[in-house]
């Protein structure tokens, strides 16, 4: 066995019809871990919203290794009413939150062909209750210590996994 080089691995673009929307994050490097991500899940791109930190920014590039330059994103200043937006174009935003309404990601289905806005709150309050107001549902990941979150990165990628899990296998394509 043996580790295999970037230009030994074939991966197969397969993008997914679902954006990440950063709410208010405050850490750079976890803006940049989101570029990456993106990259990784084949995200079809980003949403920097509130005063989430943007490109170009010295923190997000190391982190981003390079992504911030091919992944699409966009700046929303305004959070709540880019949701509004999508919303009226078709998209379905839901919160990774605990809510009194969320439910546990690995039973999240939603309408097939739907394309999904994942809104994920700051590193602190958690997302923001206006934009909160605007989600159509909210899942969570179980938590099985004491803790009851994650960073927003590692939250994010368990997050992806378990959406493009179902995407891949044909529940929500």
């Amino acid at each position: 066995m043996r580790q295999l080089e970037h230009e030994d691995i074939a991966n197969r673009a397969e993008p997914m019809a679902l954006r990440l929307a950063c709410d208010s994050w405050t850490d750079p490097r976890n803006v940049g871990s989101a570029f990456r991500l993106a990259d990784a899940f084949g995200i079809s791109s980003l949403v920097l919203g509130g005063t989430t930190p943007h490109p170009p920014n010295r923190k997000i590039a190391k982190t981003a290794r390079g992504t911030h330059a091919w992944v699409p994103f966009e700046v929303a200043e305004d959070l709540p009413a880019y949701l509004r937006r999508a919303k009226t174009a078709g998209w379905l935003p839901i919160g990774l939150e605990y809510t009194s309404h969320s439910r546990a990601i690995a039973s999240f289905t939603w309408p097939p062909g739907r394309p999904l806005v994942l809104v994920a709150g700051s590193e602190r309050g958690g997302i923001d209750p206006e934009v909160l107001a605007e989600l159509s549902a909210s899942v969570h990941l179980p938590m099985y210590g004491r803790n009851t979150s994650l960073n927003v990165a590692t939250a994010v990628a368990a997050a992806l996994y378990a959406l493009r899990q179902k995407w891949v296998g044909g529940v929500n394509k």
